[in-house]
């Protein structure tokens, strides 16, 4: 007898590992995990024992069962993994429905070809698992971004009706098999937990989809801000062309005046004179960088301002011809995003404020240093590659994943060094030759 008991004990056990394993290959593909352990191994305790209650005979309804599974796996989350509640909560849902749904078709698989085994629980748990983890390698073959996207709350809202309604017309098709006993009813409820079933891996693509869509948005909007940049700046450059004409125009009946005034000796009004000449043409006109390449130009000048207004020292090294063998549009993500993440993490900074900003151009490629004061904790994705602190990140620009994927076009490189106290540097090597 004990020996029986020790056996079920041992089985249940292995499944509540083999769920473990499951929750951590599903959700590694979308999350990035938390660095707090206590948190992650109390979320995953909780998991545990749940799954290990399940087996027992609890009274609970079926509704309430399904409710405490969709909350402790939601907690497990949490705690475990970074990220938005909402976008979790869509894959909390999904990742239950696929789960009971799997579990129900192999039910009524058993129950119609094989029924003595139907309930036979170490059985039947272990092949709905095994199929679930079939479906896990497979989504992870499809995501394979380097970091998830997250919807907004709005979308990931609408998403979650699909799983949260497949588990309720689920629990209510397997009640009704039971209370009709018949194969044809068993069949027919088996080929709706199928369609279900697709119709909840469809989530998924439908998730990269609207992740697509917002990342397209995200960087017209940032392409249209830059353009605006430099047509300003353009625009600016023109006005300081026509004023200094106005000047040359005027420059000989300018020097006879001045040439009168120095005849009289009146050197208080040559001084006048001057100063009012100069407040006139609007020549009082500082320029950072004027290295001709407008797209450049007119980012270092705009955040220059920026900075300027936030008391950040600015410095530059900027040696660039002209022209490159780079699209304006990619070194306006590239340099816009690294700088405004500059300004604000030195605006934050304690203590010494600065930015320095470096570029090189040697034999068709770009060489980009960033280097500025921050404060806190640097937070880096799965991939090690850094991730935006900013509290609404997918709402500021496009972030630094778009900086990852500008750079992947050129086939270059971004390094990332923090071994420097409280000074954060970032390194972009652009290939010219690219193909």
């Amino acid at each position: 007898m004990w020996m029986c008991k020790a056996l079920s004990y041992g089985g249940d056990i292995l499944l509540s590992m083999f769920a473990v394993y499951l929750f951590l290959y599903y959700f590694d593909i979308f999350f990035t995990r938390k660095s707090d352990k206590r948190l992650a191994i109390a979320g995953m305790a909780m998991f545990v024992l749940w799954q290990l209650s399940i087996p027992m005979p609890i009274s609970f309804p079926a509704y309430i069962n399904i409710a405490i599974t969709v909350i402790v796996t939601m907690f497990a989350v949490v705690t475990v993994y970074e990220g938005m509640w909402w976008n979790k909560c869509v894959f909390v849902i999904a990742f239950n429905a696929i789960w009971m749904l799997m579990e129900t078709l192999c039910s009524y698989i058993l129950m119609i070809y094989c029924e003595k085994y139907a309930f036979v629980q170490p059985g039947g748990s272990f092949i709905s698992k095994a199929f679930f983890l079939v479906v896990i390698i497979a989504l992870k073959k499809v995501f394979t971004d380097d970091e998830m996207e997250e919807l907004t709350a709005k979308y990931s809202i609408m998403l979650v009706l699909i799983p949260t309604g497949s588990i309720y017309i689920m629990n209510n098709i397997f009640m009704l098999g039971f209370m009709v006993n018949s194969d044809h009813t068993r069949l027919n409820s088996a080929i709706t937990v199928i369609i279900l079933l697709g119709m909840n891996v469809l989530i998924f693509y439908i998730y990269m989809k609207l992740t697509d869509d917002l990342r397209l948005r995200r960087m017209m909007s940032v392409y249209e801000q830059q353009l605006e940049l430099c047509n300003r700046h353009q625009q600016e450059r023109e006005i300081s062309m026509l004023q200094l004409r106005d000047v040359k125009h005027n420059m000989k009946n300018n020097l006879i005046s001045i040439l009168a005034y120095a005849e009289k000796r009146e050197y208080e009004k040559i001084i006048g004179f001057v100063n009012e000449i100069i407040g006139e043409s609007g020549m009082i006109i500082a320029e950072i960088s004027n290295s001709g390449n407008i797209v450049i130009d007119s980012l270092i000048g705009y955040w220059y301002v920026a900075a300027k207004e936030k008391e950040i020292d600015f410095l530059i090294n900027i040696c660039i011809p002209m022209i490159m063998p780079f699209k304006g549009a990619d070194i306006c993500l590239i340099l816009g995003n690294l700088l405004e993440n500059a300004v604000e993490a030195a605006h934050k900074a304690e203590g010494e404020k600065y930015i320095k900003v470096k570029m090189k151009y040697d034999k068709n490629n770009l060489l980009l240093f960033v280097t500025n004061s921050y404060e806190g904790k640097l937070i880096k994705t799965k991939n090690q590659r850094l991730k935006s602190t900013k509290p609404d990140a997918r709402n500021h620009g496009i972030g630094l994943s778009s900086v990852y994927r500008a750079v992947a076009k050129y086939h270059g490189t971004v390094i990332i060094e923090d071994s420097v106290p409280k000074q954060f540097r970032i390194r972009v090597l652009l290939y010219g030759d690219h193909g």
